[in-house]
């Protein structure tokens, strides 16, 4: 029989590892502030901006960082126009806040008024000036096809006209000239020229504290734009989400013990299946924690939703990663029911550690590219299962499994038999 490494027998080693991260960990934790909270964990400021002209979402996060607002949540609302806008809050008086409020729905009654959109003079610019220009009705509704006349004007009657129709003739003018309303061709006007709407004078907001500083700086660099809403907001999660949260994930660990006893009940002992399973989970959940507490205080990275997101990712991935080895465990123990635990346990780890290490490295290149190369806005998702997968790999291999050998062989016994002889006064 070929020799094989003994992972169970350093077990103690992998023990004192994970001993000393978790213990760094909660060290970290313990050091305020635990961890740096974003602004969905805090109240804050949320803007709603159309531009005139399109934006580029990367060019608007720029200017707000550089304005000093780097944790600013941005999301397109409608194409590149419009953008939905999170900040912390802001220090602005009270009556600088804006509501979005619905624009009213008016229903005419009638026909609708039509606005001018040109002015022109009726006649062929060739034609004589003591002739006469008919305006005409279109035939049984169609406006490229002329029916009646609707009245008659001298040449070079100044008129307006109130819209372009496109035929296959050429275009139609639909003119006001005098008392009379009906259609010309464009031929029968010249001195053609259009009406321009004046163009709106940018406005900031003044005296808004930090509302007219970002308006200004918007303006300066992006041109005109509408300040649809400006409001204050609430944490997006309260204490009572995450209570609810913590509930939720105690109630879901108590689950994972039942399914792992329950899926484990043909092996001996199923229940420490269970509790080893969850002791990897806390594990891997705490030192990611105290890893994000350590670059929150050394880099000012924050926790937020998509941090909560990746936290659930990786509770997901450490228990798929423990109950894949306790199966191969289940079956070693089926074909070689006589073996010690600690042999079938070790023959499992040699067994399952090529497919944990590849299924754990593609997705850390994946993720890392996605670090490197992705936006800011999923960055601490991807900082998440960076970790995560990581210690979640190391714990499959160096905890789960061996901390069934351990409580198999007495380990833990031993170590509180030692510790109360040590702990007893010398007779």
């Amino acid at each position: 029989m070929s020799r094989q490494i003994d992972f169970v027998a350093t077990r103690s080693r992998f023990f004192i590892i994970s001993g000393v991260l978790v213990v760094l960990s909660l060290v970290m934790l313990a050091i305020p502030p635990a961890l740096r909270p974003g602004i969905e964990f805090t109240s804050g400021t949320t803007m709603l901006i159309e531009f005139e002209e399109g934006v580029e979402q990367q060019d608007l996060r720029a200017a707000l960082t550089n304005l000093g607002f780097p944790e600013a949540r941005i999301q397109s609302t409608s194409g590149k126009r419009e953008y939905l806008i999170r900040t912390r809050e802001l220090q602005v008086p009270p009556g600088a806040f804006t509501e979005l409020a619905p624009e009213p729905t008016v229903v005419p009654i009638g026909p609708v008024p039509l606005e001018p959109i040109a002015t022109l003079n009726l006649g062929d610019a060739d034609g004589e000036a003591d002739g006469d220009v008919f305006l005409r009705e279109p035939s049984q509704g169609n406006t490229c096809q002329f029916g009646d006349i609707a009245g008659t004007v001298p040449w070079g009657t100044e008129g307006q006209a109130l819209e372009v129709i496109e035929c296959p003739d050429g275009p139609i003018y639909h003119v006001i000239a005098g008392d009379f309303i009906g259609y010309i061709r464009a031929t029968d006007a010249h001195n053609i020229v259009d009406i321009e709407e004046p163009a709106a004078t940018p406005e900031v907001t003044a005296d808004a504290g930090e509302r007219t500083l970002i308006e200004q700086r918007l303006l300066d660099d992006f041109g005109t734009f509408t300040m649809r809403e400006f409001a204050s907001v609430s944490p997006t999660v309260s204490a009572v989400a995450v209570r609810n949260a913590a509930i939720a994930v105690t109630v879901a660990s108590l689950f994972i013990m039942g399914y792992v006893a329950f899926a484990f009940a043909t092996v001996p002992q199923p229940f420490r299946y269970a509790v080893c399973a969850i002791v990897a989970l806390a594990h891997d959940v705490i030192i990611t924690l105290g890893a994000f507490s350590l670059l929150g205080k050394l880099f000012g990275v924050e926790v937020n939703l998509m941090f909560v997101t990746g936290l659930l990712t990786v509770i997901g991935f450490s228990v798929h990663d423990s109950i894949v080895v306790f199966d191969r465990i289940r079956e070693n123990v089926r074909a070689v029911p006589a073996a010690a635990l600690r042999e079938n346990v070790n023959a499992a780890l040699l067994q399952t550690m090529t497919r944990s290490f590849n299924t754990s490295l593609t997705l850390l290149l994946t993720a890392v590219a996605m670090l490197l190369l992705g936006g800011a806005t999923i960055q601490s998702f991807l900082l998440v299962i960076v970790i995560g997968v990581t210690i979640g790999t190391f714990s499959s291999i160096a905890l789960a499994a061996q901390l069934l050998v351990a409580w198999d062989e007495g380990d833990f016994n031993r170590i509180f038999r030692r510790g109360r002889k040590d702990a007893a006064p010398a007779a």
